[in-house]
């Protein structure tokens, strides 16, 4: 009888000292994307009045960084535009840097028309999305009426 007991613990042994090696930490999974709409309202140089579209997409487990893409109408002509924002605090306070392409309309302000220009530009909110932007664009299509070939972009938005 010792024999069998002794056997029978020589073979259970190894199968409870391998369960004792598992780890019992569960590996969090990979966030996902947080996509959030973007809208907003600008006032300024080219477009003067337009209205902007697009996407947040949070990378972040925080949930205040990441990429956007917007794309916006105006008056005087179009912009697409992709870069990195970051928000500070509850209040839609922030920042974006973007990479920008405005297509110009017949009248645009301090730009040529009909005209492409690429450049980069910087959006600030201060608080409740209410901020400015600044940008500085170069014109890469021609334009025989006129030879604007900078452009800074400037002007006041509203947008959450």
């Amino acid at each position: 009888m010792r024999r069998f007991a002794l056997s029978l613990a020589v073979l259970a042994l190894p199968s409870w000292h391998a369960g004792a090696q598992e780890s019992k930490v569960s590996i969090p999974p990979e966030p996902t994307p947080h996509l959030s709409p973007a809208v907003g309202i600008h006032y300024g140089s080219p477009l003067r009045i337009s209205v902007a579209v697009g996407v947040l997409a949070d990378m972040s487990t925080r949930r205040n960084d990441g990429i956007i893409v917007m794309a916006e109408a105006g008056r005087q002509g179009n912009e697409v535009s992709a870069g990195y924002f970051r928000l500070l605090g509850r209040y839609g306070s922030g920042y974006s840097l973007r990479a920008a392409v405005v297509r110009t309309g017949d009248e645009p302000w301090n730009a040529s028309p009909h005209t492409t220009y690429v450049g980069v530009e910087g959006h600030w909110m201060l608080i409740f999305g209410v901020g400015g932007r600044v940008g500085y664009l170069r014109r890469v299509s021609r334009s025989v009426l006129d030879p604007h070939d900078n452009l800074a972009s400037v002007g006041l938005s509203i947008g959450w």
